[in-house]
């Protein structure tokens, strides 16, 4: 059931008493969407990574277990919320259990789904408490427990560990993640107190840790296991059931149970017929929750490779630092802040000046020489050396060649330009004296990343500015490659057609000979919210279909037309 274009239909589910699971995650990621939405195209270049990595086997490639460092932020107002050491630390062990299959119910697991149940090869080790005293009763989920300066907790090194909030979230929300490629000042999960681990304020029927299992496979890049949308949406993963929408399953757990998608002539006791309630990424209660499936494990492996590869790598000492200027003994050292040895090199724990031209980071915050500002006014360091702005690409050549493009910035002699393959490995670098470079050699509907600096004045380079592209996409949503007819639609029946620059190439030479045409497509109508009006599945690539839009109300729509490695077209419609 796989398909391999996001979806952004929000669903609110209302939570009666506390009685049904409630995740504001997918709205959350909406939210994030409409207010920067290069997201969304990370989102989409992270899945053409993802696809990729199952079908090369990357996971068997790399092998070994994958261990992650985990960071708690205690947000809290009153001694309920301050929960206690122990009660963190059964939440690890939940996580541990889970992500392993070392689960004492995974025995509840129907023999329907035994084959498909994983070991993830994923676990985790508390590295760090924080605890934090606030005024704020309630913090939503718009991301406010996750700044000090709104009464909660700044994120801890994002790139290597994963931080985890716990506080009164309201609203009958259990919890909220946030998805690979947002921001790093706001990455990790977020759970309300009384959900979080199984001992103290855990409260049932959310009382065995499995709403943190829930957001921490979200932070891993896992959907919900309905797709967020209806028998037509999933979850682009291949062997989860399709399911209507979520299951709010309680003890017993009887299984057969939900059958909300069945095809036309199936068997009811195919057991692809069934929802699979018992999956950690649907919203049945924490006593019937027991698996995650090998499509779901390869998927989350696949974002640790492409999306947080920091990880792979990061130590877990499991002993807690001292994170300095926050009026904290976090090590439990009897010292807080500058007074802590482990805080003399910070910059607000250092009065040593920066000696300018020296070569030597003299006050240790990580700068040197004229790029300290305290140095702006040194002889060689007049001027500014702003970071370019403005980054665009077009494709070029059938998408091997891209063109990137940024702003002049100030203070600029050249540029340098790095680009980088999905994988993190280089790609191209060098020296450009205008403010475009063109990079050749790119492998059609891949995804790569780039950046650029500034070099000015006095060996002064600016800080980097990031990108990304795919080498399938453009910057504009529509494109010269699909068609409707007739656009304004003032009839039921319109007529669809595209021809696809991402089609196979078979020869050396580029002439409408050389290509052929893909298996399949998908067409998809969506409003200008991203919700999906239209779709259908597995048409055959001979470039033209009609769709009936009688049930669309009159406005402005986007078709999109994409084939089987994911590339993807689109053109605008206006409906009378």
């Amino acid at each position: 059931m796989t398909r391999f274009l996001l979806v952004l239909g929000t669903l609110l589910f209302l939570q009666i008493g506390n009685s049904q699971r409630n995740c504001g995650t997918m709205e959350y990621l909406e939210q994030q969407i409409q207010e920067n939405p290069s997201i969304q195209d990370n989102l989409d270049n992270l899945e053409i990574y993802t696809r990729n990595f199952v079908r090369n086997n990357y996971r068997e490639q790399s092998g070994g277990i994958i261990t992650i460092p985990v960071i708690v932020h205690v947000v809290y107002q009153n001694s309920d919320e301050n929960i206690s050491d122990s009660q963190i630390n059964s939440q690890i062990q939940v996580l541990n259990d889970d992500f392993r299959r070392l689960n004492a119910d995974a025995s509840n697991t129907p023999s329907d789904f035994t084959g498909v149940a994983a070991d993830t090869e994923i676990e985790f080790c508390l590295t760090q408490i924080v605890r934090v005293p606030t005024t704020v009763n309630s913090f939503g989920t718009n991301n406010s427990v996750k700044f000090a300066s709104s009464g909660g907790s700044d994120v801890i090194n994002p790139a290597g560990a994963m931080n985890m909030w716990v506080c009164e979230i309201g609203g009958g929300i259990l919890g909220y993640a946030q998805f690979p490629g947002g921001s790093a000042s706001t990455d990790g999960i977020v759970v309300d107190y009384r959900y979080f681990g199984t001992t103290g304020t855990a409260t049932a029927p959310f009382d065995l840790g499995r709403t943190a299992t829930h957001e921490v496979g979200h932070y891993l890049n896992l959907r919900h296991i309905w797709g967020d949308g209806g028998c037509s949406v999933d979850d682009f993963v291949s062997d989860t059931p399709t399911a209507g929408g979520p299951n709010y399953t309680g003890s017993p757990c009887t299984y057969p149970g939900p059958n909300s998608c069945t095809p036309k002539g199936k068997n009811r006791n195919d057991p692809d017929d069934f929802d699979m309630f018992q999956n950690y990424m649907d919203y049945s209660d924490d006593v019937c929750m027991n698996l995650f499936t090998l499509g779901q494990r390869d998927r989350m492996q696949a974002a640790i490779s492409a999306s947080r590869p920091g990880l792979l790598t990061s130590s877990c000492t499991g002993s807690p630092v001292e994170i300095c200027d926050n009026g904290i003994d976090d090590d439990g050292d009897g010292q807080i802040d500058c007074a802590d040895g482990d805080c003399a090199t910070d910059p607000a724990c250092n009065t040593s000046p920066e000696i300018c031209n020296n070569g030597i980071d003299d006050d240790g915050d990580g700068q040197i020489d004229c790029a300290d500002g305290d140095c702006a006014t040194a002889p060689n360091c007049t001027g500014t050396c702003d970071a370019p702005t403005g980054l665009s690409h077009t494709r070029q050549k059938g998408g091997r060649e891209g063109l990137l493009s940024w702003n002049a910035a100030a203070g600029a002699i050249d540029y340098y330009v790095e680009v980088y393959n999905a994988g993190g490995s280089l790609h191209a670098s060098g020296n450009v004296s205008g403010t475009s470079a063109t990079v050749g050699g790119l492998t059609k509907n891949a995804a790569y990343t780039w950046r650029v600096r500034s070099n000015c004045a006095g060996n002064v380079t600016s800080d980097w500015t990031d990108g990304s592209f795919n080498a399938r996409l453009n910057n504009n949503l529509i494109s010269n490659e699909v068609s409707a007819y007739p656009n304004p639609a003032n009839q039921d029946l319109v007529t669809v057609n595209w021809d696809l620059a991402g089609e196979t190439k078979i020869g050396i030479f580029e002439t409408s000979n050389d290509y052929i045409q893909r298996g399949k497509v998908q067409i998809m109508i969506r409003d200008l919210n991203g919700r999906i009006i239209h779709n259908q599945k597995d048409l055959s690539d001979n470039r033209s279909t009609q769709l009936n839009t009688a049930g669309m109300n009159a406005g402005i729509y986007i078709i999109q037309v994409m084939d089987e490695n994911g590339y993807t077209a689109s053109a605008k419609l206006v409906k009378l």
